[in-house]
């Protein structure tokens, strides 16, 4: 089996220092600048090593998009004939190359690289999407980097079949701002595994205001003096700050204290730094609808060393019902495979005023 491998060396890179993506001319420099490290390239290796490669053949982008990884992993493989110039053409040139020579094109990146796949491809070639990214709304996307693996594993096998999944993308520079404009792309095949692909996000709903209201007046009464709240993103998390009244950035991490506005859209360093300023912190998160995501998707700020930190009990997790009762399970890729298993299990949802369900994390 034919086997094409695509790694956007630059995704992901904003997301621990709140600049919401890598999108744009100069943004993976100032990334870098505040402290950002890749990570695609790895989440590509941890999606590797968790398949059975022995019959699959690699062809792959060259030197840090894919041919530098496979050869420090002892996987044979041939590299195309491409220059690299830095940008999100060299995606959509190398997908071009691939679509014709491959059965299944392997990627790390976000949404936007996925949009560059599909552009470059056009369609021609099934898709499977390791998450790299700060945003991964689209429904090519694994649910972590492991999956990706077991999904290739499936895919190796003859197993499972194909099915047309959305390519959703964002404006970055709108989301940076605070505004969530997304708009859909297009389609592209991926793998039918539900358990593994969790599918595009879906829609926020409109009508559940009054619900969220519930919510953020529920986390407010329980709120105990002296202690660090850090506020995640969307818009039930949000619902704390519009009942305390404070300013928020929708989109990033607030922190309040003795219902007092702290600081807005943090990143993960001054997130550190305040909670080791704090004798208590604790975390209230929201949930990524039609996908079930609390940790690694738009809240990347939230870094295994502060999730460690606060620890299980330290999180608690909103979600409305109607927006609940559209997910079997919940899910969690912060990064950290191990940290990842702690969080696995059953956990306590609050979905109104002092009402909670106990939903499964897998």
């Amino acid at each position: 089996m034919r086997l094409g491998l695509i790694i956007n060396p630059i995704a992901g890179m904003g997301g621990s220092v709140g600049l919401k993506g890598t999108d744009g001319p100069g943004t993976a420099l100032l990334a870098s600048s505040m402290g950002a490290i890749p990570l695609s390239s790895d989440r590509a290796q941890r999606a590797l090593d968790s398949a059975e490669l022995e019959s699959a053949t690699f062809l792959s982008a060259p030197e840090g998009m894919g041919g530098w990884l496979l050869e420090s992993l002892g996987i044979e493989h041939q590299t195309i004939p491409m220059d690299i110039n830095g940008s999100g053409e060299d995606t959509k040139e190398a997908a071009r190359i691939l679509s014709g020579a491959v059965d299944l094109l392997l990627f790390s990146g976000g949404d936007g690289t996925a949009k560059d796949v599909m552009d470059g491809s056009s369609g021609q070639v099934p898709v499977l999407g390791i998450p790299a990214g700060v945003k991964m709304h689209s429904g090519v996307f694994a649910a972590s980097p492991e999956a990706a693996g077991r999904v290739l594993d499936a895919f190796l096998r003859g197993e499972g079949s194909m099915e047309t999944t959305e390519v959703i993308d964002i404006d970055e520079d709108a989301f940076r701002e605070g505004v969530l404009q997304t708009r859909l792309h297009g389609y592209l095949q991926s793998p039918a595994l539900p358990e593994l692909m969790p599918g595009s996000k879906g829609p926020s709903q409109g009508d559940d205001g009054d619900q969220r209201q519930e919510i953020g007046q529920s986390v407010v009464n329980s709120m105990e003096g002296g202690v660090l709240y850090l506020i995640g993103p969307g818009s039930t998390a949000k619902a704390c700050m519009e009942v305390l009244g404070l300013e928020h950035s929708i989109l990033g991490v607030d922190a309040v204290m003795d219902g007092d506005l702290i600081a807005t859209d943090l990143s993960a360093k001054e997130i550190e730094e305040l909670a080791n300023q704090s004798r208590k912190t604790m975390i209230v998160l929201g949930v990524i609808g039609g996908q079930g995501f609390i940790l690694g998707r738009g809240n990347q700020q939230f870094t295994p060393l502060i999730l460690r930190q606060v620890g299980k009990e330290g999180i608690t997790v909103l979600c409305t019902p109607s927006k609940l009762s559209k997910l079997k399970v919940l899910r969690v890729d912060s990064g950290d495979p191990s940290l990842d298993e702690e969080f696995r299990g059953r956990i306590r949802v609050l979905v109104g005023y002092r009402r909670e369900r106990i939903v499964e994390v897998v």
